[in-house]
């Protein structure tokens, strides 16, 4: 029971945002419509059971003329009108048609709802990259991030709505048949007993049975089919990760040390899907054996009033038919587990990465940013940096970074925490106390490893501005500028870029972006470690005759690079003991 509340918690938690949006009138409008088509296949359905019964009696009684009216026309009988069975076929086949059209259309609302409102929330307040970071004692993060979006949000769209139409349908289906089975059946009397409504009760025990040694065999499939969610995930990423390093693979010989990773990540999913194999065969047995059995079981029951002269053999296909309904109704969960363990499986994920993503954006910095006059100096007081895990990276770090300088953050190895101070810098690191003073001024950040977006080179130069707002005349020159003449002509061209250039090249198209976005501020972090004294000289030359009072804040450990700038700030003195 508690198991079923938090599932119910998890739904409404992932599904009510949706179903309150600004999309909600239209949702609701289609959940209708599937639902009242629903409703309407149902209704249609027990009445084709009426012109069964009248078809199935005129076969018995060899009546061609009732026989024929039965299946086409319409029939009178005590109970009523009666139209014939193809009479009913046609609107029951147009209304499932259209319900399964409405409810996929629905689904693709809500998922593209979903998917842009996930997508929003992964990259607002640095939550991607908080998730990213993946440290031991950090707590919040989410596998595959990417498989949430694009393949979770999906299922959850349309196993949802698919289960919970499949839910309405055989309760509906559960009422309508329930009082035609008890009036059908009949009392039974055994030992003296009169039972009444006999089949219902047959079918009440059966359907119980069922579900129950169902639940037993098939129980550990939700685990199992969560599990397996995430080895394919991993499996997947980690064949992305070797086409993206490809080059570097091949370079130092590394395609068999990736093999046997590979190899050891689908044994992984090799194994958990085999123990899916393993209890979904027992599972699929005992359903299928339920199915078969049921119909011939039910057959077998009412054949005692008909051979008895009680029941004609409509009647008593009716009376099947009747049964078949409500133990199918009653049995949902029994013959639906396999996709129920699944759906629970794809919701538990869902919800756990939506949860996780809040989380993320609770690891607020307890900075205090001061803003002040626009010429005036970046003044750190008292700032300390840690590690995800707590532990101290940088202690009471009190620095002035003055404006219109060129400023080198050095000392010491790599790891002591001048990236890190970037970061903070940059108000995306939030583990981070004490006072930082700024002027209100543009400022650019530049990592040691570009980015390069999905896009021709237009746009991966103009990121993350907008590459219409800049005639083409402008970039060749900034092209030309910054050592890549080359690349001038093939602006509209499209390929994985990240790929083409080397990674010289691909720094010096940072140094484009910085010409073309002027900044006030631009802090580099060994935003030239792939490019040789000359060309670092020449592009910081750039840098100062393009934008005269611009303010260089560098990250290095070079000290051809150092000499670039006046002032050299060693971090290492703050290094925590």
């Amino acid at each position: 029971m508690k198991q079923l509340f938090q599932m119910m918690g998890d739904l409404w938690f992932l599904s009510r945002p949706y179903f309150s949006s600004e999309d909600r009138k239209k949702a609701w409008l289609l959940i209708i419509a599937v639902l009242g088509l629903t409703l309407l296949m149902v209704g249609l359905d027990v009445w084709q059971s009426f012109s069964r019964n009248i078809y199935y009696t005129a076969l018995q009684q060899k009546d061609l003329s009732t026989f024929l009216r039965g299946l086409f026309w319409y029939s009178h009988t005590s109970e009523g009108f009666v139209p014939g069975f193809f009479l009913i076929a046609i609107p029951a086949l147009l209304a499932g048609v259209y319900a399964t059209y409405l409810q996929q259309l629905l689904q693709l609302r809500w998922r593209t709802w979903m998917t842009r409102s996930m997508s929003q929330q992964w990259l607002h307040q640095n939550t991607a990259f908080l998730i990213a970071m993946q440290a031991a004692n950090m707590d919040i993060g989410a596998d595959n991030p990417d498989q949430r979006i694009q393949e979770d949000i999906d299922r959850f769209a349309a196993d949802t709505l698919t289960q919970f139409t499949s839910l309405f349908s055989n309760l509906i289906t559960l009422v309508s048949y329930i009082g035609l089975l008890w009036v059908l059946s009949g009392p039974l009397v055994i030992f003296g007993l009169r039972i009444p409504g006999y089949f219902l009760w047959v079918a009440l025990i059966y359907s119980i049975i069922a579900t129950i040694i169902t639940h037993f065999c098939g129980r550990k499939l939700i685990n199992l089919q969560t599990q397996q969610q995430t080895v394919e995930a991993d499996f997947r990423y980690a064949l992305v990760h070797i086409r993206n390093h490809a080059a570097s693979i091949a370079l130092t010989g590394g395609s068999k040390r990736e093999q046997g990773a590979l190899t050891s990540r689908f044994t992984a999913v090799y194994d958990n899907f085999f123990l899916i194999m393993k209890r979904s065969k027992w599972l699929g047995l005992l359903t299928s054996g339920l199915e078969v059995l049921s119909g011939n079981f039910a057959l077998l029951v009412g054949s005692v009033r008909y051979f008895a002269g009680k029941i004609s053999f409509g009647t008593l296909m009716q009376l099947v038919l009747a049964f078949s309904r409500v133990q199918g109704a009653l049995g949902w969960i029994a013959s639906s587990y396999s996709s129920l363990a699944e759906w629970r499986a794809n919701v538990i994920r869902l919800a756990m990465f939506q949860r996780m993503m809040a989380r993320a954006r609770e690891y607020e910095q307890t900075i205090e940013r001061q803003t002040i006059p626009n010429l005036s100096d970046m003044v750190l007081q008292n700032v300390d940096v840690f590690k995800p895990d707590g532990s101290i990276l940088l202690q009471n770090v009190s620095l002035t970074l003055p404006h219109g300088h060129s400023i080198a953050l050095a000392g010491g190895l790599s790891g002591i925490g001048k990236s890190t101070l970037l970061r903070v810098m940059a108000n995306i690191w939030p583990f981070a106390s004490g006072c930082i003073q700024q002027p209100q001024l543009r400022m650019m950040f530049m990592p040691q490893r570009p980015y390069l977006p999905l896009g021709n080179l237009k746009q991966i130069l103009c990121y993350p501005l907008e590459a219409e707002n800049y005639d083409d005349t402008v970039l060749q020159q900034i092209l030309r500028q910054i050592g890549l003449p080359q690349l001038a002509p093939r602006l509209k061209e499209e390929e994985v870029w990240e790929q083409t250039l080397s990674p010289g090249e691909q720094q010096r198209l940072m140094f484009g972006r910085i010409l073309l976005n002027k900044p006030d501020w631009v802090f580099l972090d060994e935003a030239t470690s792939n490019l040789d004294e000359t060309a670092e000289n020449i592009l910081y030359a750039h840098l100062r005759q393009s934008l005269p009072n611009i303010t260089i804040v560098s990250v290095t450990h070079k000290p051809s690079l150092q000499a670039q700038h006046n002032l050299i700030i060693d971090i290492s003195r703050f290094k925590s003991a």
